[in-house]
């Protein structure tokens, strides 16, 4: 009996036991394999609510699932697992307005940025004159006359270091050039030269040519290529929304290190406006017949200009600048002429993307959509302007009766630097996007208000106001205008200072924002600009799997610290394509 008692007994306890693994057993069997499993991090969704989770389940170039790390680990297991320890993960900054190749382009020219005088700026030139052969071509960019006093720079000037060099300089804004006496030569410039439309050749008092080129009037890429997107790559720029000067240049060699497997952000290019209708729509079909990979690489809004820049006085003002009396800056075109052109090409389909910067030329571009947007319905349906904003609306044709949907093009104003107080609530009735680039306003802040005025400098650089009004905008940098650093135009939007901390509580801080809001501002509503907000932006299960882990937590740290932050992962389409050096 007692064998007997002890063989029922062993068998009950080994039936238990059996039981009791059984389901870690089963468990484990259901875990679904994925490629990439992030845990134990503190993971800033992005969404409108500000969700923060701890874990991510991705499996190839998507997010499977968003959660808490018990109910990740529950659920999946990765080919590669990282443990984040505690670090904070957002979703990759989408640059919203860039120039992407002349980036490149810029790291392999004479770096004229930050040069604090002009004999500094001088001292640079000549060091690539001594590098290169006599009658080559010194080019560059980044340098700021405000830095030197003010006064416009001269072709005398580089003569002195360059006699046998044609030498040509665009401003750090890029809308303005800086050549010599060659370099004049070379393009035929002379006093007889008459200013294009649009432009300047600014002139002596005898009417001969400086070597100051404004506007129009200014007239290696695998290299610079590959350098761009190994700086985007250390930045945690997972997308971009560029306007590269030809496009047509542009798109063959992102195509190219997409099929090689090289191309590290996803691209929405853009095209000319002031090409012809039949030019862009040819662009496009020729563009379709490659069948890129539409979330790689993509053609999006065309690209125009309204007008200048602040730093030159030439952007296009109500009225003149406060420091120069006699000047309200140029617009590139009339308004009619202006108007005449978006109504053709928003009646074709296309979104428009305007550089305006003054509050006439930011007046001209809202104009210009207002007529556009009316005038497809002129003679049928009514579209009421205050619903303009929203994804998806219907309207009704007063004739028929018939209800159709209505989407929107979110025509976008690129900076939108100075707007008149009557014309943010515009912005938001048009539902115009206005992308803006925070970086300008600590680097223009030393010379914005002398430019504008202590009214009219309210206007200025108003996130938060555009955001209060209930505007979408995007963040970009501009580069290389400005760094392609994303993490410089976070500390400018919640601080308003410069990175050296000035002015203390900040330059107009009324315009400051959250830091959560700055982050959503580089991320989703970057994909809603490019009508991607169904794909990217966020971290949530189905969208594609962009993420960065941060070196430090950008939503507790302290402001100046987020100018010490960096990359510590960057994950894109996916895969780990960034992983910050031991030594740094």
């Amino acid at each position: 009996m007692r064998l007997r008692s002890k063989l029922t007994l062993t068998l009950a306890l080994a039936f238990c036991a059996a039981l009791a693994l059984s389901p870690l057993r089963s468990s484990a069997q259901r875990r679904r394999g994925v490629s990439l499993l992030l845990f134990n991090g503190k993971v800033f969704t992005s969404d409108a609510r500000g969700t923060i989770a701890e874990a991510v389940a991705i499996d190839g170039e998507r997010i499977i699932a968003v959660g808490r790390d018990t109910e990740i680990e529950a659920q999946y297991t990765g080919a590669r697992t990282v443990d984040l320890k505690g670090k904070l993960v957002t979703p990759g900054f989408n640059d919203a307005h860039i120039h992407f190749l002349q980036g490149g382009r810029s790291l392999m020219l004479v770096n004229l940025n930050g040069a604090r005088t002009l004999a500094e700026a001088k001292q640079r030139v000549a060091a690539r004159v001594g590098e290169v052969q006599p009658g080559a071509w010194i080019l560059g960019r980044g340098w700021d006359h405000t830095l030197w006093g003010g006064e416009w720079p001269t072709k005398r000037d580089l003569d002195e270091v360059a006699p046998a060099n044609p030498v040509f300089l665009g401003r750090v804004d890029g809308h303005t050039n800086w050549a010599n006496s060659l370099a004049l030569q070379k393009a035929g410039i002379t006093r007889e030269t008459r200013d294009p439309q649009g432009g300047e050749i600014v002139r002596d008092s005898g009417g001969e040519p400086t070597g100051i080129l404004k506007e129009t009037a200014g007239g290696l890429v695998l290299e610079a290529l590959g350098r761009a997107l190994a700086e985007a790559r250390r930045y945690g720029v997972t997308s971009i929304q560029t306007n590269d000067v030809p496009s047509t240049e542009a798109t063959p060699l992102y195509r190219e290190f997409l099929k090689a497997g090289k191309l590290t952000v996803r691209v929405a290019e853009w095209q000319q406006f002031n090409n012809s209708v039949a030019d862009i729509k040819r662009e496009r079909a020729e563009f379709a017949a490659f069948k890129d990979d539409p979330f790689r690489l993509r053609l999006t809004a065309l690209k125009g200009y309204v007008d200048g820049t602040l730093g030159s006085r030439t952007s296009a003002m109500l009225a003149p600048f406060s420091d120069d009396p006699g000047n309200s800056g140029i617009p590139r075109m009339p308004p009619e002429q202006l108007t005449r052109m978006t109504v053709e090409r928003a009646q074709a389909g296309f979104q428009i993307a305007f550089h305006a910067i003054g509050d006439r030329a930011n007046r001209m571009a809202l104009d210009a959509f207002e007529a556009a947007l009316k005038q497809p319905f002129a003679n049928g349906p009514s579209v009421d302007l205050d619903t303009v904003k929203v994804a998806r609306i219907e309207i009704r044709d007063r004739s028929t009766g018939e209800v159709r949907p209505f989407f929107p093009p979110r025509h976008r104003i690129e900076h939108a630097q100075v707007v008149a107080p009557s014309d943010f609530a515009r912005f938001r009735s048009l539902g115009v996007i206005a992308s803006m680039q925070p970086s300008h306003a600590i680097s223009d802040k030393r010379w914005a208000e002398a430019r504008l005025g202590e009214y009219r400098v309210l206007g200025a650089y108003s996130w938060h106001t555009m955001m209060a009004h209930g505007v979408h905008v995007p963040f970009g940098t501009d580069w290389p205008v400005e760094p392609i650093n994303p993490y410089l135009g976070l500390y400018a939007a919640v601080t308003r200072q410069s990175t050296d901390g000035q002015p203390p509580g900040g330059w107009w801080p009324e315009e400051r924002i959250s830091i959560e809001d700055a982050i959503r501002n580089y991320t989703a509503e970057g994909a809603y600009a490019s009508f991607e907000e169904k794909e990217k932006g966020q971290i949530a299960a189905g969208m594609l799997a962009d993420l960065v882990v941060h070196t430090k937590d950008l939503l507790t740290v302290e402001p100046k610290e987020i100018l010490q932050t960096e990359p510590e992962v960057v994950v894109f389409d996916g895969r780990v394509i960034y992983e910050r050096p031991a030594s740094r």
